[in-house]
């Protein structure tokens, strides 16, 4: 749903702007929490019964985080670059997809590449209460990578 007219209805026009801003943020919490180790937030930008289907692996949120955070521990180091996002929303529910660009470091000082990968995310979210925004469904798309020095 495109964005209401504001000269029509400003007060729909402004919550759809609060929407489509918070709708962004999830994905900006993500790329923080995975980049900081803090595992409690993405944990929080999931509905508890979502789903995901990964590149390896697909099923509910905790069968996938559990599998996802160990494999982020491996590297010292991790940098998620955002790119281009497209959302779309309808009331409670909206539709993302984020380009990524992911830098997986060998080493502490981040000196060491071990792995690039060109990464999209396809998301839907749900309203939740406060105005929240969580991941009902997640669809992940590795469309390319560049594997350079392994993990010590």
């Amino acid at each position: 749903m495109s964005a209401p007219d504001p000269a029509v209805d400003p007060a729909a026009t402004l919550a759809w702007l609060v929407d489509d801003r918070a709708v962004a943020r999830v994905m900006v919490d993500y790329a923080r929490g995975i980049d900081r180790r803090d595992f409690d937030l993405v944990r929080s930008l999931y509905l508890p019964d979502a789903f995901i289907k990964g590149t390896s692996f697909e099923g509910s949120r905790d069968e996938y985080l559990d599998i996802l955070f160990p494999g982020v521990r491996r590297y010292p180091v991790t940098q998620h670059f955002l790119g281009n996002q497209t959302r779309d929303l309808d009331g409670e529910r909206a539709w993302t997809e984020t380009y990524l660009i992911a830098h997986h470091f060998a080493d502490p000082e981040g000196k060491v590449e071990s792995l690039i990968m060109g990464v999209r995310y396809q998301d839907q979210l749900e309203r939740q209460e406060l105005g929240r925004w969580a991941i009902r469904r997640r669809d992940v798309f590795c469309d390319w990578q560049r594997v350079g020095e392994p993990v010590a």
